[in-house]
């Protein structure tokens, strides 16, 4: 379970890479936390809206824009929602299918946190 530590090394660091996968993408921070991601997510940068899914290599184009940014705020939102606030008014939300499978994974120096949802 995903706890306000978890979220904490998410906070204050910036987003130094991502990896593309055939059935994932991971998000890579500077301080050595990952994100892998297997659900969709919604990018918001200064107010335009678009949607991606982490299963989906061709949406990764949509991460590239948060890259060298640093998070300013990490929550848990209500269906294990993460939201990921990004400097320069970007937001970065993971959204879980309610389908019983992973659909994203946190792992920092405090442990592994798979996320699914039913």
């Amino acid at each position: 379970m995903i706890n306000e530590a978890d979220l904490s090394e998410l906070q204050s660091t910036v987003l130094t890479g991502v990896t593309v996968g055939i059935g994932s993408q991971i998000l890579m921070f500077g301080n050595g936390a990952t994100v892998l991601i297997q659900c969709p997510f919604k990018s918001e940068i200064q107010g335009k809206k678009l949607h991606g899914h982490g299963e989906r290599p061709h949406t990764s184009e949509l991460l590239y824009d948060y890259l060298n940014h640093q998070v300013t705020s990490a929550s848990l939102q209500d269906g294990g929602v993460l939201v990921l606030e990004f400097e320069r008014r970007r937001w970065l939300r993971i959204v879980p299918e309610r389908d019983g499978l992973e659909a994203y994974v946190i792992s920092t120096r405090h442990g592994i946190c798979p996320v699914a949802v039913v």
